[in-house]
């Protein structure tokens, strides 16, 4: 039988960061029963990182190839016609270890994405090589979360963190209208609840 998540851990989350990004701290500690059917264990830790996954200060910019393989492959979606927790992509991130894409539903995930997204994700692309909207999609949401941009991922309230980086195209050119990418993940589950194209730098 599922158990509830408690709510303290919950609404306790944009509290502790709001507080330690005041006082210059950027540690947030969620803190899990170790019954939590959740991803990584009993507890998670998110860092906004002084610098690069690698260890070096950069930019996080997200770089598509104008052709490569269809991701995530009609294998991986597959999947999806029977269980939307299927696992579509598996990040290793710094400020919160392992985190999931999963197949989702109208609220989270590839399917979410799909669904609300597709149209956004297909305007970038558009005229810049023969990769579908979730080539794309995938590839930003891979090196957003793996190699984040200095000072990510910040505070999105609700248990939630977000990242943003800026999108080119391997030919050097950049998406038009909306030239970075906004990416959420549940800090309490470890999954990616979205990810879209955006004219805004920042969180």
């Amino acid at each position: 039988m599922t158990q509830k998540r408690s709510r303290s851990v919950v609404t306790g989350v944009a509290a502790v960061v709001a507080a330690g990004l005041v006082a210059g701290a950027f540690a947030l500690t969620v803190q899990r029963g170790a019954d939590d059917p959740v991803l990584g264990g009993a507890a998670a830790t998110v860092t906004p990182s002084a610098t690069a996954g690698d260890g070096t200060a950069a930019d996080g910019t997200v770089t598509i190839t104008l052709t490569g393989p269809d991701l995530p492959g009609s294998t991986v979606l597959d999947r999806c016609a029977s269980d939307t927790r299927q696992t579509v992509a598996r990040y290793d991130t710094a400020a919160l270890g392992s985190v999931v894409m999963q197949c989702g539903n109208s609220s989270q995930g590839y399917e979410h994405i799909r669904v609300r997204h597709t149209q956004d994700w297909d305007d970038v692309v558009t005229g810049h090589g023969s990769r579908d909207w979730d080539d794309a999609m995938l590839t930003a949401v891979q090196t957003t979360l793996e190699t984040p941009r200095t000072g990510y991922p910040q505070d999105a309230g609700d248990g939630k963190v977000c990242y943003v980086a800026p999108v080119q195209f391997d030919d050097g050119s950049r998406p038009d209208a909306e030239p970075f990418v906004k990416v959420i993940v549940s800090a309490t589950t470890e999954r990616v609840i979205t990810a879209y194209p955006t004219r805004d730098d920042g969180c």
